[in-house]
C-alpha cells in the first residue's frame, strides 16, 4: 500500500508501521476473507489525526472438487447404484428404448460438467442419446472450479435386441409312422399312416428360435 500525505510535514502509518509519504509500505498478509488494513496520519501539530479503512476481501481458493452427487437416466436402473466415489455404471434398457438422456448433479456449484461432450447444466437433463442394439458408453466429466481437476463416469447401457418374430419349426417327428410328405419348416401341413394297434402317438417338436414357445 502506498499512502501520499497532504502535507509534507504529516506522518503516517500502515497498520501501525510508519511508512514514507509516497513510498510503498511492507508486505501486508492476507487471510482468506477480510482483512482490515488501518492507514493512520498525523498532522504536523502531533495531536490531530485521519484515520483510513481499507478492507480486502481475498477469495477462497477455486475448489478442486470435481464429483458428482448424483446421476439418473430416464429409462433403466443404474448398477451399482449411484456413489459419488463409484464411477463406472452398467444399465440394461428394453429394445423399444431407442434413446435415453441423463441428468448429472454436481457436488460443487462451481464445476461444470458435459455428458458426451455436450455441456449439461448441472441438474438439468441432457439431449438424447441415441442407443444402438447393444452396449453404448455413456460419459459424464466433470471438470472442477479450478479448471484442472476432473473426473469422469462412464455409463454402459446395454439395449436388448429385438424380440424373435420366428414362429418356425426345425423338426417334427412322430412316435409312429413317417410324415408325409417329409418335414420342412416351410410345410405346414402332412398325413401320417399307422397301422390299428397304434391307440396312441407322441409329437416331438423342435423350435427354430429357443425362446419361443410351441
Amino acid at each position: 500500500m502506498t499512502p501520499t500525505v497532504s502535507d509534507a510535514n504529516a506522518t503516517v502509518t500502515v497498520n501501525s508501521t510508519t511508512v514514507a509519504s509516497g513510498a510503498a509500505s511492507g508486505n501486508l498478509s492476507l487471510d482468506v476473507g477480510d482483512n482490515t488494513i488501518t492507514v493512520e496520519v498525523t498532522a504536523e501539530d502531533g495531536v490531530t489525526t485521519e484515520t483510513y479503512t481499507v478492507t480486502v476481501k481475498r477469495a477462497e481458493a477455486d475448489s478442486t472438487d470435481a464429483m458428482l452427487t448424483s446421476l439418473s437416466l430416464s429409462s433403466g436402473t443404474l448398477s451399482p447404484s449411484f456413489s459419488s466415489a463409484i464411477h463406472s455404471y452398467t444399465v440394461s434398457v428394453d429394445n423399444d428404448v431407442s434413446s435415453i438422456k441423463v441428468t448429472p448433479v454436481v457436488s460443487d456449484a462451481g464445476a461444470t460438467v458435459t455428458v458426451n461432450g455436450a455441456t449439461v447444466t448441472s441438474g438439468s437433463t441432457s439431449g438424447n442419446l441415441s442407443l444402438d442394439v447393444g452396449d453404448n458408453t455413456i460419459t459424464v466429466e466433470v471438470t472442477a472450479e479450478d479448471g484442472v481437476t476432473t473426473e469422469t463416469y462412464t455409463v454402459t447401457v446395454e439395449r436388448a435386441e429385438a424380440d424373435s418374430t420366428d414362429a418356425t419349426m426345425t423338426s417334427l417327428s412322430l412316435s409312429s409312422g413317417s410324415l408325409s410328405p417329409s418335414f420342412s419348416s416351410a410345410i405346414h401341413s402332412y398325413t401320417v399312416s399307422v397301422d390299428n394297434d397304434v391307440s396312441s402317438i407322441k409329437v416331438t417338436p423342435v423350435v427354430s428360435d429357443a425362446n419361443a414357445t410351441v
